[in-house]
């Protein structure tokens, strides 16, 4: 993924469909909080919930099916207060619902 990609992708998660497009947008939410992988797990870290960096990547990169308790877990990591958490877990229920 190049630079003008990531920079194109809002770091909102409506308009999501596929686990590719809601990896990109955790992409662009990471990268316009300014958050490092390590960052990222270090703040999850000190919330009280843990993630791993390889955990990190795998979530920005589509990388399986995560969990919904990662997203939250990253959420905090990137200091997105629980109001906006909402709407990431919703778009993650439509993302990732059962089949």
């Amino acid at each position: 993924m190049s630079a003008a990609t990531v920079s194109t992708v809002p770091p909102d998660p409506i308009g999501a469909a596929t686990p590719v497009e809601f990896a990109m947008r955790l992409r662009a939410l990471m990268t316009a909080r300014r958050r490092s992988l390590d960052s990222v797990a270090r703040r999850s870290r000190d919330a009280g919930t843990p993630i791993s960096r390889a955990t990190v990547h795998n979530l920005i990169t589509a990388a399986g099916s995560p969990r919904r308790d990662t997203l939250v877990c990253f959420l905090r990591g990137c200091g997105v207060p629980p109001r906006e958490q909402v709407r990431w877990l919703t778009t993650y229920d439509v993302v990732y619902r059962p089949q």
